[in-house]
């Protein structure tokens, strides 16, 4: 069994970081994290802590459009043309590779790993989490700390709530809050 922490969305290590400071923690994670906007790769380079991709997390391995969100240096970017938070530039996007996630973690991992993921994808989450339900990469998680934008971009509210209540039922899955939401109130119990 390895500990494993997939951050999916990573900018600039902040979640990993506070990972790293949280009592979910030990030396013996592995971390990968998955950030495709081009110039937050910086933010990585000198990390020999994380194992790092450039890759956007979608539903097959491709070439694909992808907009750079115009708010604070990137936030928001998105593979999803549907978004509309952020301000993505749909006018001129810029080609990333995709990862077939689901694929990724069957070929990589075991069920028997302990497996912590942090998902934070601007919109994606919702054909990337639908794929894992179906073929049974979701069971591989044990515990998910999500962000969802169904309220930023043309998802409806069916939809949205069709998955988390699909989640709820994965037996074995511990459905959260975003990381920060966690660590936050965790660090709130230590005062």
């Amino acid at each position: 069994m390895r500990n494993i922490f997939l951050d999916c969305g990573g900018n600039i290590g902040q979640s990993i970081d506070r990972f790293k400071n949280s009592s979910l923690y030990a030396p013996d994670y592995i971390i990968y994290s998955f950030e495709p906007v081009p110039h937050l790769s910086k933010h990585y380079r000198d990390r020999k802590d994380i194992i790092f991709s450039d890759k956007a997390i979608w539903t097959n391995d491709s070439t694909l459009n992808f907009f750079i969100g115009r708010n604070h240096g990137g936030v928001g970017s998105t593979l999803m043309k549907e978004k509309w938070s952020c301000k993505p530039d749909f006018a001129h996007p810029i080609q990333v590779q995709s990862i077939d996630f689901s694929k990724w973690i069957i070929d990589n991992f075991s069920k028997e790993d302990h497996i912590i993921l942090k998902m934070d994808i601007e919109g994606a989450e919702y054909d990337v989490l639908e794929k894992m339900i179906t073929d049974g990469s979701i069971n591989y998680i044990k515990k998910a700390y999500l962000e969802f934008h169904y309220d930023r971009m043309s998802i409806k509210k069916e939809r949205h709530f069709e998955l988390i209540d699909k989640l709820q039922k994965i037996n074995g899955l511990e459905l959260l809050k975003q990381l920060s939401w966690y660590v936050k109130n965790e660090q709130n119990k230590r005062v």
